[in-house]
């Protein structure tokens, strides 16, 4: 295993039924407007698809409350819509937020890519969120792991394939972090229906992380400390002791982007850049001084990577 891969290693561990139902209101307009929420419900049908394919336009858009099920637990998300005029379904959006995080992660995002004509669903991974992030989905954080979570986004892929505002011929997944590393699972298993995946310092090499940190699944502790405020069972470690995702990254079809910072003390540059070159099809994009996670000018700039993507791909 290259050094690079190892860089990682104590840093990633330190870090401190399918169905799903509608709440028909719409909960939120960027119009602050009646007649905005009213459009959402007014237009929205199956056989209308319209691509939009204007970088410059900027348009208003709708949220909507939707709840998803998977192994008994009840998933909230948000689903970002834009409202254009004649047309009903978008390009799809569907951001898993990374390690201890929740919905919140993928808002400003999904704010961006919605003005711009695409649809996002923004959702909190069951048990998958710090006690300091509120984290409205059922689930034990107990229970969590990659493999958990990458069941759920599972589940809400096969049912936003169902959802009356979601162009399905167009459909992507966007990641961060841990988030990234299941993003990327669940696109390897869908190579027919993700058509392309946004990932933001994907955590490819966390498989590898945990069988370099202990000899056996039987060596993991029953509890694992993630700084003062934060703890994950055993099963977040001995899930992921026999996944692969690297040596099936050739295996994915669609394109890819991968944003990642220079700076990243949790996920190193050089390990990424070398795993976005086993993708078929991949740009890697290196924001200089960037960490784990992007605000400021940084978001500013992920966000244009991940627009020029959608539109490239759409």
């Amino acid at each position: 295993m290259k050094k690079s891969v190892f860089i990682v290693i104590s840093l990633l561990l330190v870090l401190s039924m399918t169905a799903c139902s509608a709440n028909n209101e719409v909960i939120a307009t960027q119009a602050q407007t009646e007649s905005a929420a009213e459009t959402i419900e007014e237009t929205i049908a199956p056989e209308t698809i319209v691509p939009t394919r204007d970088p410059d336009a900027v348009y208003e858009y709708a949220t909507r409350e939707i709840w998803c099920e998977n192994n008994g637990n009840r998933i909230y998300g948000v689903a970002y819509i834009p409202l254009i005029d004649g047309q009903t379904r978008f390009p799809l959006v569907i951001h898993a937020h990374g390690m201890g995080s929740n919905h919140e992660a993928g808002a400003g995002y999904s704010k961006r890519y919605a003005e711009k004509g695409f649809a996002v669903y923004t959702f909190d991974f069951p048990g998958g969120s710090r006690p300091t992030n509120e984290n409205k989905s059922d689930g034990d954080p107990m229970q969590n792991s990659a493999v958990t979570e990458a069941s759920d986004l599972q589940a809400i892929l096969d049912t936003a394939l169902t959802w009356d505002f979601v162009d399905t011929s167009n459909v992507f997944l966007e990641g961060g972090s841990m988030g990234g590393l299941v993003a990327t699972m669940v696109g390897l298993d869908n190579t027919d229906t993700v058509k392309g995946m946004i990932l933001h310092y994907p955590a490819l090499y966390m498989p590898q992380v945990i069988t370099a940190r202990y000899a056996s699944p039987e060596d993991v502790p029953e509890v694992l400390s993630f700084g003062e405020d934060y703890e994950l069972g055993a099963a977040f470690a001995r899930d992921l002791w026999n996944v692969d995702v690297v040596s099936r990254l050739g295996d994915f079809i669609g394109n890819v982007t991968i944003i990642q910072g220079s700076d990243d003390q949790l996920v190193s540059a050089s390990s990424i850049e070398e795993a976005a070159a086993l993708f078929r099809s991949a740009e890697f994009h290196l924001i200089e001084g960037a960490g784990h996670g992007f605000s400021g000018d940084d978001f500013d700039i992920a966000v244009q990577y991940g627009l020029d993507f959608l539109f490239a791909n759409t």
